[in-house]
């Protein structure tokens, strides 16, 4: 077993899932299933050595799930997406940049509590991001921008659909071709 998801699977218990983590997983997505909290997220990291990219939508997954992951995955973790972690605050994106600083691809979508800050932790540790999500971030303004801008030179795509507090065009969208809005 290589990749395993897991969607609306509000039956399985947290010892259900360890179960069926195996260290061969390099691709693991788990979303909408109710019991699946920091402890989970401790879980993967623990027993997922090889693990390459990580889907999780998790509404009651802390900055303290992001604290669990260390150096064992920092160079096999390439590609994290966060959807919908509405507990997950600037504290879990300092997290993320220590112990994660290969990202290439990084989705906060809907962690609608990260701020500016928070992305300008991404843009000053996270230099081979190719792809950044930020939608549903209503907290983000036009600031992150000029962190992102000066900062991920490697950034390839950047989404910022319903990011509300953005203008409709900033100064470093029309500058620089690289950014695109949806």
């Amino acid at each position: 077993l290589f990749e395993l998801e897991l969607a609306g699977c509000n039956e399985i218990t947290e010892a259900g899932l360890w179960a069926c983590l195996t260290p061969r997983i390099v691709s693991l997505s788990l979303a909408d299933c109710i019991n699946v909290a920091d402890e989970a997220v401790g879980a993967v990291a623990q027993l997922l050595p090889s693990l390459y990219e990580f889907s999780l939508q998790a509404y009651h997954v802390t900055d303290a799930a992001l604290g669990y992951f260390s150096p064992k995955q920092s160079h096999s973790l390439s590609i994290l997406r966060l959807q919908s972690c509405w507990e997950l605050t600037n504290h879990g994106v300092v997290n993320i940049v220590h112990s994660l600083p290969h990202l290439t691809v990084l989705s906060l979508s809907g962690c609608s509590k990260v701020t500016d800050d928070g992305v300008e932790l991404i843009a000053e540790n996270l230099q081979k991001l190719r792809a950044l999500d930020l939608s549903w971030c209503p907290r983000i303004t036009d600031a992150a921008l000029e962190y992102i801008a000066c900062d991920l030179n490697q950034l390839e795509e950047l989404t910022l659909d319903r990011a509300s507090h953005l203008p409709e065009r900033s100064p470093e969208m029309q500058n620089d071709g690289k950014f695109q809005t949806t």
